[in-house]
């Protein structure tokens, strides 16, 4: 496995964001990862990124255990993330963005130009490249913060909630680059999605958490077919 979790808690005061967590993604896998809000996939996100540390829990990347190792840390092993809510550098241009990437990604400065180079071409943004952040529309600053992670070189993409706000069209777009990300770059995917017709239709397997637990995993079929899950989305579990 590329990335496994291990019994992974996180509790914030009182409050108990995940419980026990097991999760393991193999090399290459497009992984969904669902849940109604508040279930925590985020926080699992944050949590494995580096963003904090678990309450308990071991976190496995790679063959290496990078519990508690900060999030530049394990960015330079292989492992990139994009947020919920869409960040980027607003000031500075495409390129530069990209360039911040690169850079936390480790690589030597003519490594740098060259990824840079090779990402801008490979999801169409050399038109953008001058272009500061801020003057993108949602979609295309989407793109960028996916351009960004691949700038770094990473085994494993992160991504949380990509499709969120966009129409269908674009929803269209952007799995057909996850697909092709995948395919061929063979770069492993974590993906959360609320729309669960999308993430079942990308993913290799599915991951139900719901009030920071596991209820179902396996194949998109079969655990969208689980009385539990048919009962989290259709039940009470709408609800924060």
């Amino acid at each position: 496995m590329i990335l496994e979790t291990r019994n992974v808690s996180k509790d914030f005061g009182k409050l108990a964001a995940l419980v026990d967590v097991d999760l393991a993604v193999a090399p290459g896998e497009i992984f969904g990862l669902a849940g109604p809000n508040g279930a925590g996939k985020s926080t699992l996100f944050n949590v494995i990124a580096g963003t904090f540390p678990p309450t308990a829990g071991r976190i496995i990347f790679a063959g290496k255990d990078i519990t508690g190792l900060g999030a530049h840390r394990i960015c330079h092993l292989g492992l990139a993330r994009t947020f919920q809510i869409p960040q980027t550098f607003a000031s500075l241009s495409v390129y530069d963005n990209l360039r911040v990437g690169a850079t936390f990604g480790g690589h030597s400065d003519r490594r740098i130009r060259t990824r840079i180079e090779e990402s801008l071409a490979y999801l169409d943004l050399t038109a953008f490249r001058a272009t500061r952040a801020r003057n993108l529309d949602l979609y295309t600053t989407k793109l960028v913060m996916l351009a960004a992670c691949l700038a770094t070189g990473c085994k494993l993409l992160m991504l949380d909630e990509p499709l969120a706000g966009l129409s269908m069209l674009e929803i269209n777009n952007f799995l057909e680059l996850v697909r092709k990300i995948n395919r061929e770059h063979g770069t492993t995917i974590l993906m959360i999605e609320h729309i669960l017709d999308s993430l079942m239709d990308v993913s290799h397997r599915l991951l139900i958490l719901h009030n920071g637990a596991v209820i179902c995993t396996g194949d998109p079929q079969g655990v969208c077919s689980d009385p539990k899950v048919i009962e989290v989305y259709l039940g009470e579990g709408e609800d924060e």
